[in-house]
């Protein structure tokens, strides 16, 4: 390669600005070094944590992935913005860094001998091209930025007027009285725009400025520099005008630096942090209290007693708005705003830090701290209805680019008001005191769990001289045996079973509520009980693999009894209809010939990642016009009814089935298939409540089923 084909590395830079940038290197870093000591002593306050280091390839590959790489950014509709000025940012930073390694390291490596130097020929042209690229990148990606934040205008303003114009939901910040007075706060993410957008426009200048003074006969791959300097030439610019714009564009750089550590852009540092410490567990599981006897607290109420990934988790946030996408509650106008939680709560780590470091040192001497005089972390900051609406659907989660876990936090503070102040929605206590002395959570006699059953000739365990030679033990929820809409669905599917031959039985009287009501609504204490009762029922008989139609008892026996002891092969009623067609056991030869959409559950969409055996199960049907809604599989949108927010009272803004059926109608379905009791009754009462009764039906995907193969 021709060796001249290159520039020289800090031509026309005097040694005085040459010293004033290595001096603010190391200020630089040192502010790093700094920062990542306060928050680190921030997030060390919380409490110990499960394990957090294990498959350590599989943690690094999703910080990579996700992190490094914007592997959940580049998911949603303005992914493709913060990705253009991601990849800019970080290909000038490696640019940079090679200039840095082609100057600096050179001249370390050649006191040992060692040739390091490649910033030259045909290297050097494809530089200039890339570096010319990014630099364009960055300024069409900050450019985005800016319109999104000014212009664009939110659905619902849309829709009533174009004149109206305002933030989309998803960019809002919380109220102004819950953040802090703080430098990060003033800078907002205007200022790291500002400096990103300048630091590039300077640096184009600086090369034109260059390319004029120094009139190279190889500037056509800097093919945005040359056509700067050409016009920095005509308005007389020389060699003095590029020496002070180097200085303001290395001193822009600096500013643009400097905000990493003290402005909202840490989440470029903690975002791969946090997502390499992410819980790699069964998804949607919820961590028990084992420890009831010598506990002298339980859940959280302050911010101190969350486990520090929780607090690292706040530190990560990047206020992105995403897991407001398709949240429930934000987007029908309730207390909760899962972004606005995590920004409120870490806004109140940060008020109450000092106190508790002071807290901290006075204790270690002995002495003691007075009690802390600020705001509540639940009465204040969270606030008791934010707390009480989560549904544990799980989209936050979902559309979280940094692997914040909001579920876990929300259900920890639930169980300190249930467990240590008795403080819940009134109208769960019939689901509690339901669940304890009935079994179920409508408090309705246990004698009559079985009744749904009668003279269908479906056995019980109990009865069973060998209960080892069935294959499946059916496990009813309690919808599927007291809810007569769901009794319908529970003797189809067992009509179903006799129909593929298929050898099963059911617990009846001996069957317990799975304990999800109580457990998503903060009543540990009570799940725990059931939970235990319901494994020493199942292990007295040994059962091989049960099967479900209610999403929720299908995640608790196969994913949370685990914590508990309980190891079950459970299935669900779609993967179960989609093994005996693929065997040949049912034939869904007669036609059922409508417009279908299939509502996914939460808790099997996106907790536990299945969404095709449904489908698969219903192309299968002869002439079914199966379509899909935007909100499907795992981007579903939840029915309302999970977390408990089934027995209990919808507070504020529109009723959440409501709006699911609205995203259900856009694909003008004649029926509407779903495959849990609870969205069952959930996604009726939202068509009833529009008399449309007429125009659409719901039905269970067993339902379907059994018409399909000939079963009334």
């Amino acid at each position: 390669m021709n060796h001249q084909v290159t520039r020289q590395i800090l031509w026309n830079v005097p040694i005085a600005f040459i010293v004033m940038m290595y001096a603010l290197l190391f200020v630089l870093l040192c502010a790093f070094v700094w920062r990542g000591i306060y928050w680190w002593r921030r997030v060390a306050l919380g409490t110990a944590e499960e394990s957090r280091v294990d498959q350590l390839l599989g943690r690094l590959w999703i910080a990579l992935r996700d992190g490094a790489g914007e592997g959940t950014v580049v998911k949603e509709t303005w992914g493709w913005m913060h990705y253009t000025f991601y990849v800019a940012f970080v290909g000038l930073f490696i640019g940079t860094s090679i200039v840095f390694v082609n100057s600096d390291i050179r001249y370390a490596a050649g006191l040992v001998g060692f040739e390091l130097y490649f910033y030259f020929g045909d290297f050097y042209l494809f530089f200039k091209a890339a570096m010319d690229t990014f630099f364009l990148m960055l300024i069409l990606g900050v450019i985005a930025a800016a319109i999104r934040r000014l212009i664009l205008v939110s659905p619902a303003a849309r829709r009533s007027s174009l004149a109206r114009f305002g933030r989309p939901a998803l960019l809002s910040s919380p109220p102004r009285e819950k953040l802090l007075d703080n430098l990060e706060n003033f800078l907002g993410y205007w200022y790291p725009l500002l400096m990103l957008v300048l630091a590039s426009v300077t640096g184009l200048m600086l090369e034109g400025a260059r390319i004029n003074a120094t009139h190279p006969s190889f500037t056509e791959w800097a093919y945005v520099g040359r056509q700067v300097g050409k016009f920095e030439g005509a308005l007389g610019a020389g060699i003095t005008f590029h020496r002070w714009l180097w200085l303001t564009h290395m001193l822009i750089v600096y500013l643009l630096l400097f905000a990493f550590p003290f402005s909202k852009l840490r989440h470029f540092l903690f975002g791969p942090i946090n997502l390499f410490f992410r819980y790699r567990g069964p998804g949607g599981r919820l961590k028990p209290i084992l420890n009831f006897e010598t506990a002298e607290t339980f859940g959280v109420s302050r911010i101190e007693q969350f486990t520090w990934k929780q607090l690292l988790d706040m530190a990560a946030c990047l206020e992105c708005g995403r897991c407001t996408i398709n949240c429930p509650t934000a987007t029908t106008g309730k207390a909760l705003n899962p972004k606005f939680l995590v920004i409120e709560q870490r806004e109140h780590l940060l008020d109450k830090a000092p106190y508790l470091l002071r807290t901290k040192a006075a204790a270690q001497d002995g002495s003691d701290a007075p009690p802390w005089s600020g705001s509540d972390n639940i009465k204040d900051v969270a606030t008791e209805q934010a707390i009480w609406d989560c549904t544990n659907c799980g989209w936050c989660e979902e559309g979280c680019p940094v692997g914040i876990e909001h579920i876990q936090r929300i259900d920890d503070m639930r169980r300190h008001l249930v467990l240590m102040e008795s403080r819940f929605p009134q109208e769960a206590v019939v689901a509690f005191k339901g669940i304890e002395n009935q079994g179920n959570p409508w408090g309705l006699a246990a004698e009559k769990r079985a009744d749904w059953a009668e003279g269908l000739g479906i056995p019980e365990m109990s009865a069973l001289n060998d209960p080892s030679q069935i294959e499946v033990l059916y496990w009813v929820g309690c919808s599927g045996s007291y809810d007569e809409r769901n009794q319908k669905v529970s003797r189809a599917l067992t009509a179903l079973m006799k129909q593929a031959g298929v050898k099963f039985a059911i617990l009846g009287r001996e069957k317990r509520c799975n304990g999800d009501p109580a457990r998503r609504l903060g009543n540990e204490y009570r799940y725990a009980n059931v939970a235990k009762q319901n494994m020493e029922t199942l292990n007295r008989y040994k059962s091989k693999r049960i099967v479900t139609q209610c999403p929720h008892c299908y995640h608790n026996l196969k994913k949370e009894y685990r914590d508990f002891g309980g190891f079950y092969d459970v299935v669900h009623e779609g993967e179960f209809l989609a093994e005996l067609i693929r065997a040949d056991r049912l034939r869904p030869d007669t036609r059922v010939d409508r417009r279908i959409t299939y509502h996914d559950p939460c808790f099997m969409a996106r907790h536990d990642r299945k969404w095709s055996d449904a489908r698969e199960v219903l192309h299968a049907i002869p002439r079914a016009r199966v379509t899909d809604v935007e909100q499907s599989k795992n981007r579903t949108y939840c029915c309302g009814a999970g977390g408990g927010c089934f027995w209990k009272e919808e507070v504020g803004g529109m009723r959440i089935n409501e709006k699911r059926l609205s995203q259900l109608e856009a694909a003008k379905p004649e029926t509407i298939v779903v495959s849990c009791p609870f969205c069952m009754t959930m996604i009726e009462d939202a068509i009833k409540s529009r008399s449309s009764e007429d125009s659409t039906i719901t039905l269970d995907l067993t339902e379907v089923v059994a018409r399909s193969v000939g079963i009334r």
